[in-house]
């Protein structure tokens, strides 16, 4: 490990019981936000440091963290409300006098719920994540007093930093940009087969697959995906093969009927035979050097978590504008643009990389770097804990 991921002198400045984290991430959902929380709390964990993750009793996120060795799971059997919830004081009553002196929330709609407790424990640093954008103001009176308790609010872009300060109640030094990281020991082109993922899509060598990967879900543009497709189809070139597939599901525990809507748009357009629905899949990094193309026509997202790990593959992406996706792609160096629920847009693009395959392959070679460079999860690491420890020493527990 080079010296700028040197973590020993965080770890020693951190560790025996100087720092006692609390991760906190309610949600019944296994997206991006729970993969990140979870991703980042094990991390510190392996660090030797003591972190509890807090999350509700049943779902994803309490799976995933329920027997690791690196974290110690806290669930619940209620949901929180956000604001002044008191079997939430309970709780953080219960584990500040147990020495919990950090919460990070990966939720900030939480905070109405958490800074009124903290006010009584001077001691205890609070820490928000905020992972996508907002839309409206919130510099009134209660949100004022809300941030004025909060030692940092991060971000994953400075596109979220941006936003955040234009909307929060939030001084400019309280807001920290720490990129997403990325696992390249998992996340390598080298180490993974695709053949196997491409066989099941019945998609051989001269097939060229354009996948997306994301929940099912209108706001994640798979309507302009199946449309975009479709036109494709339409006007293909000549012994073109074309696949497309798309990976996910529908939100656990929510109904919906987005699903069948999708499919039955798949009939319409008579599609069968061209788009696989994949639904949820664990193998990321094969899934994602399976693809020769990777979509993201989102209508707004803060970050786009599916196109950095298709990057590391060497995949190129077409996303959507928006958010933070010119930090993603650069001035299109490492990846293509469209607007936004537009599936002629989206159409364009792809037609632009199905008729050149040179420039999908320097695409992918040119992304991957740029990955490599910036959204490495040690520098992830270290950056938390750089906030936790001059948190912590601020507080007065180092």
């Amino acid at each position: 490990m080079s010296q700028e991921f040197d973590l020993s002198a965080l770890k020693d400045s951190l560790g025996g019981g100087k720092l006692k984290a609390l991760v906190v991430c309610l949600s019944h959902s296994w997206g991006g936000l729970e993969q990140v929380a979870a991703n980042d709390a094990f991390d510190a964990g392996a660090c030797g440091l003591d972190v509890k993750v807090m999350c509700l009793e049943g779902t994803p996120i309490h799976e995933a963290v329920a027997h690791r060795k690196e974290v110690s799971a806290l669930p619940l059997n209620f949901r929180p409300r956000d604001y002044f919830d008191f079997r939430l004081k309970a709780e953080l009553a219960r584990l500040f006098t147990e020495g919990v002196n950090l919460v990070h929330t990966h939720q900030t709609s939480l905070l109405g719920s958490i800074i009124p407790w903290v006010w009584w424990h001077p001691r205890v640093s609070v820490i928000a994540s905020r992972h996508i954008m907002n839309n409206h103001d919130k510099r009134n009176f209660f949100h004022r007093a809300i941030y004025r308790r909060l030692d940092s609010l991060v971000v994953m872009s400075q596109t979220l930093r941006r936003n955040v300060l234009d909307t929060h109640p939030l001084r400019d030094r309280q807001v920290k940009v720490i990129n997403l990281g990325l696992d390249f020991t998992k996340f390598d082109p080298d180490k993974v087969n695709p053949a196997p993922v491409r066989a099941r899509w019945k998609a051989d060598d001269d097939t060229t697959v354009i996948g997306l990967v994301g929940r099912i879900d209108p706001a994640k543009g798979q309507a302009s995906f199946i449309k975009a497709a479709a036109g494709l189809m339409k006007n293909f070139h000549s012994g073109e093969k074309l696949k497309f597939v798309m990976v996910g599901e529908e939100t656990l525990g929510r109904a919906s009927v987005h699903l069948n809507e999708l499919k039955e748009m798949v009939q319409q357009f008579r599609l069968e035979e061209s788009v696989i629905f994949d639904g949820y899949q664990k193998n990321i990094p094969e899934i994602m050097s399976a693809f020769d193309i990777l979509v993201m026509p989102s209508r707004q997202e803060a970050f786009g978590l599916v196109a950095i790990e298709a990057m590391a593959m060497e995949c190129p992406v077409v996303i959507s504008s928006g958010g933070s996706a010119a930090e993603i792609v650069g001035n299109e160096e490492y990846g293509l643009l469209v607007y936004p629920n537009d599936a002629f847009d989206l159409q364009r693009q792809l037609r632009k990389l199905l008729d050149n395959p040179q420039l999908r392959r320097e695409m992918g070679l040119k992304g991957r770097a740029h990955v490599r460079a910036s959204y490495d999860r040690r520098m992830r690491l270290m950056r938390t804990l750089e906030v936790y420890e001059r948190s912590i020493r601020r507080r007065g527990n180092l």
